[in-house]
């Protein structure tokens, strides 16, 4: 398991080993007026984030751009990941987001209003984590063998049960579309794009990837959706719940 230090664009003090760092500045769509977050500002905010982020989830170094809404009640509304790095990063941020309680809301003329923030994070590789980690995946290489031992996922054509969506595929298709928010940029021309993912023992979906891309933040979007979507049936072989590949082809019209 490969660890790093996680910070926002900034010059704060260090919080933890795992560092997550507030950026001086935050795009408040042009209002100055800011929200504040555990009666705090964004320092507070980060000390959140950093405590609740499973690092574990982040492969590789590099930016991730997130964004979201405070609304005029204080809560945080229309998750984005605008900039990703992996797809498991990616949703872990919008796992942690999900968890956020209320802030104050920014309010203009003595009145709440709601605003976007876009909410910036680096990871950087540690070399003396890096080290540690190294002798962590080789005692875990060791454990193979035991029976709880994570299995390669199979292809879902060759399993006797078919994993199934509550409802059917048929549900499943209908609350992606209901879900997915188009471009709304004027240069998108629409196409197919297929994500993968996995389907695991206990319903939930991970490893998700993007087979075929068309950009304008389409796998970003497709990624929020399959992280917010409700537990599956799993698939079953033998009798026995087993991890299974899924593919889904979207075809987006601009």
């Amino acid at each position: 398991m490969k660890c790093f230090f996680l910070f926002l664009i900034a010059l704060l003090p260090y919080i933890s080993s795992a560092q997550i760092q507030g950026e001086d500045e935050v795009h408040l769509n042009g209002d100055r007026i800011e929200a504040k977050f555990n009666h705090g500002g964004m320092e507070e905010f980060n000390k959140f984030v950093n405590e609740n982020f499973d690092n574990s989830k982040v492969t590789q170094s590099g930016k991730m751009i997130a964004a979201f809404k405070i609304d005029i009640d204080g809560d945080v509304k229309n998750i984005k990941i605008i900039k990703m790095i992996d797809s498991q990063s990616a949703i872990e941020m919008i796992r942690v987001l999900k968890l956020s309680p209320k802030w104050q809301p920014a309010s203009r003329g003595g009145k709440p209003i709601s605003i976007e923030i876009k909410y910036p994070i680096v990871f950087n590789k540690s070399e003396k984590q890096q080290s540690e980690s190294f002798n962590q995946e080789k005692e875990s290489t060791a454990n193979d063998a035991l029976p709880n031992a994570t299995e390669d996922a199979v292809k879902v054509a060759s399993v006797e049960t078919k994993p199934q969506f509550p409802g059917g595929a048929e549900a499943f298709y209908i609350f992606v579309a209901k879900k997915f928010k188009v471009p709304s940029d004027r240069a998108f021309k629409g196409g197919k794009m297929v994500i993968s993912f996995v389907v695991e023992k206990d319903g939930s979906l991970s490893e998700m990837k993007a087979i075929q891309d068309i950009g304008f933040g389409t796998t970003e979007e497709a990624f929020r959706i399959l992280a917010n979507c409700p537990k599956w049936s799993p698939a079953l072989q033998n009798g026995k719940p087993v991890r299974v590949q899924y593919s889904l082809p979207i075809t987006l019209m601009p």
